[in-house]
């Protein structure tokens, strides 16, 4: 499963989000911002290092990259969103219940490589984006691979 973006921004960096450009159009939500000339780390299954995806394919939804949400249940999870990933499987029904971004609709997503949760894939009228457990990714060490 993978959706593209047209423009990159920087992620997961340590770096405070930046002041989003202010929309242009009421009901604006995603505003991808770009990066000149950066290609990003590999981001990969903290668990069993499979590629998941990159640094610059990270996107804004709501004016953030990086967001805290609760879930019912009350566990905490700070997502990072992005236009592209894979090595993701789908499981579960596809729902709007209890959405944490207005207007999209989310599914659960595993790391084909172990099963372990990474996140969501929300979609919605102007196309998804993927909602990644930050915790469970993590930057590859370049020249090792499994």
């Amino acid at each position: 499963m993978y959706i593209r973006c047209r423009t990159p921004e920087r992620a997961l960096r340590g770096e405070p989000d930046r002041e989003p450009p202010t929309p242009s159009a009421p009901g604006q939500n995603a505003r991808p911002e770009p990066v000149e000339t950066e290609t990003g780390g590999v981001l990969v299954c903290r668990a069993c290092r499979s590629r998941i995806t990159r640094r610059d394919l990270a996107m804004t939804v709501n004016g953030r990259h990086r967001h805290v949400f609760f879930n019912p249940s009350g566990l905490v999870f700070e997502l990072g969103c992005f236009a592209s990933a894979g090595n993701l499987t789908p499981t579960g029904p596809e729902t709007g219940e209890f959405t944490w971004f207005p207007g999209h609709r989310w599914q659960v997503v595993l790391c084909t490589g172990c099963s372990t949760q990474l996140g969501w894939h929300f979609t919605g009228a102007e196309g998804g984006f993927f909602g990644l457990i930050l915790k469970a990714l993590m930057e590859e060490e370049p020249g090792i691979r499994p």
